[in-house]
C-alpha cells in the first residue's frame, strides 16, 4: 500500500511520520507545502500521477482560528478549495482519501456530545471553511473518510498544552477560559485511529467519521491538569469567554462520540490515559 501524506510539518504530520516506521510493509511519501501545494491543483495532479498513491491522509490545514477571521480568503482555499482538489484528483487516479475535519463545525449549543449525523453550524470562519471543504469532498465522488476531532495535542506543532507548559514556566498565574468544553485528543490516538480505520476500510462512498479521547472538561481544568501533572508551580485562574477579545466564536460545547469508530475499533481512551502517555514520551 502507498501513503501519501501532506502538512508533514504539522503536528498530525509528525505522529503519522513517527507511526510510518512501524509500518515497514507500506511505502509512504510526506509532502509539505514546497513539494504539494494543496491550493494548486496542477501541483496536486502531478505529484499524485507520479507518485500514485492508494490512500492521502490531508493533515494540511489552516487552524488559526482568530487569524482566519482576517483571512477568510486564505483559509476558504486551504480549507475548502485545497482538499477538494486532493478528493478530484484522488478521485481520478483511483485512490483514497482522508480528511481530518474539527469540532468547530458545531456551534456548541447541544447539551449532549455531538454524532456523526447532527446538523453542522459552525460559528466563526475557520469552521466555515472546514464545513466546506468536507461538502466539497463529498460532492467529489471520492471514496475514504472525514474525520472531525476536536483539541488536538502533541509535542510538534502549536498545541494548547505546548502553550500552557510554557507559559506556566514563564508566569506565577494564568487565566483561562472556563466556559468552554471539549474532549483533548492526543495526536497519536488520532494518527493510529486514522491508520487503523484505513486498514479495515471497505467503503465504496465517503464517510463522516467522529475521533476523540473520550471525556470532556473546560480549557482551564485542563490547564490545570496540565500544570499539577507536570510539576509545575502556577496558578490558573478561571475567567469567562466575555472577558477576553476573542476575534472569532467559539462553541460553548463540542464534544464529539465516536458512534461509528467506536462500533469497528472499539479503541476509545480516556483523555487522561492518553495524557500521561504524553508526558512519559
Amino acid at each position: 500500500m502507498k501513503i501519501l501524506v501532506t502538512g508533514k510539518q504539522g503536528q498530525l504530520g509528525y505522529a503519522l511520520k513517527e507511526l510510518s516506521e512501524n509500518h515497514s510493509e507500506w511505502t509512504w511519501r510526506f509532502t509539505d507545502r514546497s513539494e504539494l501545494n494543496i491550493m494548486d491543483s496542477k501541483n496536486i495532479q502531478t505529484v499524485l500521477k507520479t507518485f500514485h498513491p492508494d490512500w492521502i491522509i490531508n493533515a494540511a490545514a489552516y487552524t488559526d482560528v482568530d487569524g482566519a477571521e482576517d483571512n477568510e480568503k486564505l483559509a476558504f482555499k486551504v480549507n475548502a478549495d485545497g482538499p477538494y482538489y486532493l478528493a478530484k484528483a484522488a478521485q481520478e487516479i483511483g485512490a483514497k482519501l482522508v480528511h481530518v475535519s474539527t469540532d468547530y463545525v458545531f456551534d456548541g449549543t447541544k447539551k449532549e456530545p455531538y454524532t456523526e449525523t447532527d446538523e453542522p453550524n459552525p460559528l466563526q470562519v475557520y469552521g466555515k471553511s472546514k464545513l466546506r471543504g468536507e461538502i466539497l469532498i463529498q460532492q467529489s465522488g471520492v471514496q475514504g473518510f472525514i474525520i472531525r476531532t476536536s483539541w488536538v495535542y502533541g509535542h510538534h506543532g502549536n498545541n494548547f498544552v505546548k502553550t500552557i507548559l510554557h507559559l506556566a514556566k514563564e508566569k506565577d498565574e494564568i487565566q483561562v477560559v472556563d466556559d468552554q468544553i471539549g474532549c483533548p485528543t492526543y495526536v497519536n490516538d488520532l494518527a493510529e485511529t486514522i491508520l487503523e480505520t484505513m486498514k479495515i476500510n471497505k467503503q465504496y462512498d465517503l464517510d463522516v467519521l467522529h475521533y476523540s479521547n473520550i471525556g470532556s472538561i473546560s480549557w482551564c481544568q485542563f490547564a490545570k491538569y496540565i500544570v499539577n501533572k507536570s510539576f509545575i508551580d502556577c496558578k490558573i485562574i478561571a475567567i469567562k469567554t466575555s472577558d477576553i477579545d476573542q476575534l472569532a466564536n467559539r462553541p460553548k460545547s463540542s464534544i464529539l462520540k465516536n458512534i461509528k469508530l467506536n462500533k469497528i475499533l472499539q479503541n476509545e481512551k480516556l483523555w487522561e490515559d492518553t495524557f500521561y502517555n504524553f508526558l512519559r514520551k
